[in-house]
């Protein structure tokens, strides 16, 4: 959709209205992957992010910008396209959130996750 104003789509006087704050946000999208350095190295060029860490090791990693995070997760199977990447939801107070997330009709699940609600990070 091309706009030609700079004005937000909608009355901002409704939108203040209608605007909920929640106690959550998305923190990180994450890519499942089969090999976590060479993502590392294409992610972190690409977009300018910092890992969390470059240990050989890892099968996690936050890479961080300034303005977004992208976190890398090392598969356990092949990986194929509905399983590639998922939302991590960060909040500080993950299990008051997952319980208002159930009532809005998530199911929660232990694996094949379509998104994660973590504690929030201290950066």
């Amino acid at each position: 959709m091309h706009r030609t104003s700079t004005k937000h789509p909608c009355n901002c006087r409704d939108f203040v209205a209608t605007c909920v704050r929640v106690g959550i946000r998305i923190g990180s999208t994450v890519v499942n992957c089969a090999d976590l350095e060479i993502m590392t190295e294409f992610w972190t060029q690409a977009l300018g992010l910092v890992p969390s860490s470059r240990d050989p090791s890892d099968d996690f990693r936050v890479l961080r910008g300034e303005r977004v995070n992208l976190s890398l997760q090392l598969a356990q199977t092949p990986v194929t396209a509905r399983d590639q990447m998922h939302l991590d939801l960060y909040s500080d107070d993950a299990s008051e959130q997952v319980e208002r997330l159930l009532g809005l009709g998530a199911t929660k699940v232990r694996e094949s996750n379509e998104f994660c609600v973590c504690s929030l990070p201290s950066i």
